[in-house]
C-alpha cells in the first residue's frame, strides 16, 4: 500500500550556521495541491520595478533545491561539481526524507568554506512535497530575478552550467525566458524500432533535432541535445533553472507520494504559460541515474500511467480528437511496457508489469471519482 503524504518534520530539522527561519505551514487546499501563499517581495523597498537612480539594486542571488533520501555519496559528489562553478551560488537547500544522520553536517564540511549558505529541513519522502518545502524556505529571501535551480542529488554539472544559465535568461524572446532546461551529456540510449513504436503512438520519447513537442496526450517528444537554443513546451525537473518570479505563485502538484513521475512536466507547463521555457546544449550536466531509492519496474509503470493521466484530465480538453489520443498511446504504453516486463529476467519484474497496469488504470479510474483538478 502507498504511503500517504504528511505533514513535513519539523522536529527533525537542525541548526545551520546561519539559521533558517521556521518552516510555512504547508496548506494544501486539497488532497493533492500545494497551495501556496500569495508573493511577496522580501525586501518591498528593493523591488527593481519601484527603483530610482538613487537605490542600488541588489545582486542578483541563485539558490539550489535539492530533494534528497540516503544518497549521501552522490550528494557530496554533486556539490563538488556546484563548488566548481565558474560562477558562485549563494543557497542551497536541502529537503531531506532519509535517515542519513550525517547529512548536515557533511553538507556543512562542503559549503561552509566556500560561503555558501546551507538551508536543510527534513521531510516525508515525496519529490513535489519535498521541493514544495524547498520553495517556501527559499521565498523567505529571494526577489523577482534571483534563480533557482532544481537538481536530483546524482547530477553532476559541467563547470559553466550557471554561468550558461544567466546566459540563457538573458536572450532576447517574447515572453522573457522563465526557465532554463539543461542537456545531459551521455549519450542517449539506442532505441531502434522502439523509437519507431514510440512515436506510433505519440508515447515520450527523445528525438535529435530541434522540435521539441508536447502531444495531445499529454506526452513529451524530447530534445536530445538541441543545436542550439531553442523554446520548448515543458521542462524536465532534475536539470532546470527558473527564474524567481516565474514560479513565486506556483507549487508542484502533489498527486503522487514518494518517488513522482512527470510532476515537472505539469509544473513547467502552467509556467509556459506566461514565460519562456528555452532547451540549450550548452547548459550541460551528467545524470548518473543512482540506483539507491528507485521504485521497481511495476510500480514505475503504474506511476507513469497516472501521471499522465492526472496531466491529461487537468490540461486537454475532453473532445474527441484528444480523448482518442489518450486511448491510443495507452494501448501503446501498456503494449509495449508489459511485453519489455516480461522479457525481463527477473520474476518479481515480469509479474510487476501486469500489476503496474492494472494499478495504474484502477488509479486513473479512481481520479475520475474526484473533482477534476484545478
Amino acid at each position: 500500500m502507498e504511503q500517504s503524504l504528511r505533514s513535513p518534520r519539523t522536529d527533525g530539522a537542525r541548526a545551520s550556521p546561519r539559521a533558517p527561519r521556521p518552516l510555512p505551514a504547508v496548506d494544501r487546499g486539497n488532497s493533492r495541491t500545494h497551495r501556496p501563499r500569495p508573493f511577496t517581495l522580501a525586501h518591498p523597498e528593493r523591488d527593481p520595478r519601484m527603483s530610482t537612480m538613487a537605490d542600488a539594486p541588489r545582486a542578483q542571488r541563485r539558490a539550489v533545491l535539492v530533494p534528497t533520501m540516503n544518497r549521501l555519496d552522490d550528494m557530496m559528489e554533486m556539490i563538488d561539481s556546484v563548488l566548481a562553478q565558474s560562477v558562485p551560488v549563494h543557497v542551497f537547500a536541502v529537503v531531506d526524507a532519509g535517515d542519513t544522520p550525517t547529512l548536515e553536517t557533511r553538507l556543512l564540511q562542503k559549503l561552509t568554506p566556500a560561503g555558501i549558505e546551507l538551508i536543510y529541513r527534513t521531510s516525508t519522502p515525496g519529490t513535489s512535497l519535498q521541493r514544495n518545502i524547498g520553495l517556501d524556505l527559499l521565498a523567505e529571501q529571494l526577489e523577482p530575478d534571483d534563480l533557482v535551480f532544481f537538481f536530483d542529488d546524482d547530477v553532476l554539472l559541467e563547470p559553466n552550467f550557471v554561468e550558461e544559465v544567466i546566459r540563457c535568461m538573458h536572450l532576447p524572446v517574447e515572453p522573457a525566458v522563465g526557465c532554463v532546461l539543461a542537456t545531459f551529456t551521455q549519450e542517449p540510449r539506442p532505441r531502434g524500432w522502439q523509437q519507431t513504436w514510440f512515436r506510433m503512438f505519440q508515447m515520450t520519447h527523445q528525438v535529435a533535432g530541434d522540435q521539441a513537442h508536447l502531444g495531445a496526450a499529454g506526452a513529451v517528444q524530447w530534445l536530445m541535445e538541441p543545436s542550439t537554443d531553442v523554446p520548448v513546451p515543458v521542462a524536465s525537473g532534475g536539470r532546470t533553472c527558473y527564474r524567481w518570479s516565474a514560479i513565486a505563485n506556483e507549487r508542484l502538484d502533489e498527486f503522487l507520494p514518494g518517488y513522482t513521475l512527470n510532476e515537472d512536466v505539469e509544473y513547467s507547463f502552467r509556467v509556459a504559460k506566461i514565460w519562456t521555457i528555452i532547451h540549450s546544449p550548452t547548459v550541460r550536466l551528467f545524470h548518473k541515474r543512482s540506483p539507491k531509492g528507485r521504485v521497481d519496474y511495476g510500480d514505475r509503470l503504474s506511476r507513469m500511467i497516472y501521471s499522465q493521466f492526472y496531466f491529461f484530465r487537468k490540461h486537454r480538453p475532453r473532445d474527441p480528437g484528444h480523448l482518442a489520443a489518450l486511448a491510443w498511446n495507452a494501448v501503446g504504453t501498456s503494449t509495449f511496457y508489459v511485453a519489455a516486463g516480461l522479457l525481463k529476467s527477473d520474476s518479481k519484474d515480469r509479474v510487476g508489469a501486469l500489476k503496474g497496469v492494472m494499478h495504474g488504470y484502477r488509479k486513473c479510474i479512481d481520479e475520475l471519482k474526484k473533482p477534476r483538478p484545478e
